[in-house]
């Protein structure tokens, strides 16, 4: 039987989903699917063993749950170093939307790229995105230079102290040259790169930044974005190739950020999703879940007491509580926090004979009241000796 859904439910789902799509898009950038596919599996099974009322496999599962957190922290502890850095930049959401680089600043870019690329003069070039990176990166010094061939060519020489750092680019500006960028950790599938395309691909893993890296042992240019790395192909179309990707990724159609939300990482967004959903069915939905009741002792407390009197002797000190709420409720429900509130009115002493009214049952809001026993209490309100 399925439990009625509400508007609690659609959010729970919804903040699901958004920390399966977080747990996604880090398993894309650090090429850990793998753990994703164990996890799968396992959920799979688990999710059966609920559906078919497998008591021994769900008892395993549920008392393993513990054990098997700790084993992959402890297996892939690198792996979540890179999940909280990256969720670190995600966190500090900059804006909405990068700041455009206008037309002619690409280009400078470009004419750069192709010339730094001719003479076989390594470079790495930084385009923030949506997300700010000063937490992942290190060192630098401050320019504020309108960006021009001239000036990104000079800031790569050789000869020049900073060469071997990164240049961040926001907007028309250079902010920082000679910046160190963090390595990526899974560099595996690119062993003829050496450590400024691993650089490039470390800063792509943990942002949404665009890195242009040009080798100097090979003359090519390369380009790190989303957790990848791609190199160019060496032809008369390389500069149009590189102009194509700073404008695709920089220059947006600006006042449509819904459409940007609809369409960017679709598979990622409908994977957690479905996921979320299943989860839900899975701990809330029709899986054993329902409408239910559960009785409580719930103790008796006085409110506004006459000063210098206290309660002596009572017929009872608990009530007898019948509570009826989705099993999500009840979970969620500390016991102890249940009372019977009985507010005294002023001036009253001696023996006392109260109505107890559902009102006075403290309860957690989703829970309603089924029955309560007894319906009436006897206490006597005595000066304290």
């Amino acid at each position: 039987m399925w439990v009625t859904f509400d508007w609690k439910d659609a959010l729970d789902i919804l903040i699901v989903s958004c920390l399966f799509y977080v747990f996604l898009i880090l398993l894309r950038r650090t090429h850990s699917r793998f753990i994703f596919n164990g996890i799968t599996i396992l959920l799979v099974v688990y999710a059966v063993a609920r559906f078919f009322n497998l008591y021994l496999t769900t008892l395993l599962f549920q008392a393993s749950f513990a054990f098997l957190a700790v084993v992959l922290a402890v297996i892939f502890q690198r792996e979540l170093r890179g999940f909280f850095e990256w969720l670190y930049v995600w966190g500090r959401w900059r804006r909405s939307q990068p700041d455009s680089v206008p037309d002619t600043v690409a280009d400078e870019i470009v004419e750069a790229v192709t010339t730094l690329a001719g003479h076989r003069i390594g470079a790495l070039i930084v385009l923030p995105g949506r997300q700010m990176i000063d937490g992942v990166l290190q060192g630098g010094i401050v320019l504020a230079g309108k960006v021009s061939t001239p000036l990104l060519l000079s800031l790569f020489d050789p000869s020049s102290p900073g060469h071997d750092g990164a240049v961040i680019i926001e907007a028309d500006q250079v902010t920082r040259f000679s910046v160190h960028l963090p390595l990526a950790e899974h560099f595996d599938q690119y062993p003829t790169f050496g450590t400024r395309h691993r650089a490039a691909l470390g800063l792509a893993e943990r942002s949404d930044a665009l890195v242009i890296a040009v080798s100097e042992e090979r003359g090519t240019v390369s380009v790190a974005r989303a957790g990848e790395l791609r190199t160019l192909r060496q032809s008369s179309a390389l500069k149009e190739d590189v102009s194509a990707i700073i404008k695709e990724r920089f220059q947006h159609t600006p006042g449509r950020p819904w459409y940007w939300l609809l369409t960017y990482n679709m598979r990622e967004k409908a994977v957690a999703v479905l996921f979320a959903l299943l989860f839900w069915a899975i701990f809330v939905g029709s899986l054993g879940s329902g409408v239910i009741t559960r009785p409580y002792d719930v103790p008796v407390e006085f409110q506004f007491l006459p000063e210098g009197f206290a309660i002596g002797e009572m017929s009872r000190e608990t009530v007898a509580v019948t509570l009826s709420g989705r099993t999500q409720d009840f979970n969620m429900l500390e016991p102890e926090a249940l009372r019977v509130v009985i507010r005294l009115p002023g001036g009253v002493k001696g023996r006392q004979r109260m109505r107890i009214e559902e009102s006075m049952i403290s309860r957690p809001s989703p829970l309603s009241v089924v029955r309560f026993t007894p319906r009436y209490l006897e206490f006597t309100v005595q000066k304290q000796e």
